[in-house]
């Protein structure tokens, strides 16, 4: 089983994979919708076999809900009714550790955004 995760923006989505034990980044998701997220995990569930979905899940610093963390609820319950498996995982400073990251400093390409996805990941699989 390979676990997906996702970095979910209004705007922009990050996706990583875990394939044999290696994180990666997939191409982001640059016009977000509900349904492109889907289509999109099916698309890689069906190039990489299915697995468990990582939602990053945007609380304040404090671990207090936000507007967003609220949306990212209500995203995971759509895919858990797709058939997808879900897990929420606290995706807090995700995209600040991704600031080193040279060859990807821009965010409107969506690529930093696939980069906390990995970070998201790692985080759940206990990676450094």
């Amino acid at each position: 089983m390979n676990e997906i995760a996702v970095d979910y923006g209004r705007k922009r989505t990050g996706f990583a994979i875990c394939l044999a034990g290696i994180v990666l980044p997939l191409p982001p998701l640059v016009e977000t919708t509900w349904n492109g997220i889907e289509e999109r995990l099916k698309s890689i569930q069906n190039e990489n076999g299915t697995g468990m979905v990582i939602l990053g899940l945007p609380l304040s610093a404090a671990g207090n809900p936000t507007e967003l963390s609220l949306e990212v609820g209500k995203l995971a319950e759509y895919l858990k009714t797709g058939g997808f498996i879900v897990e929420l995982v606290r995706e807090t400073g995700s995209t600040a550790e991704t600031e080193g990251e040279a060859l990807f400093n821009s965010r409107r390409d969506g690529k930093r955004d696939s980069l906390a996805a990995m970070v998201i990941l790692k985080r759940y699989l206990g990676m450094p």
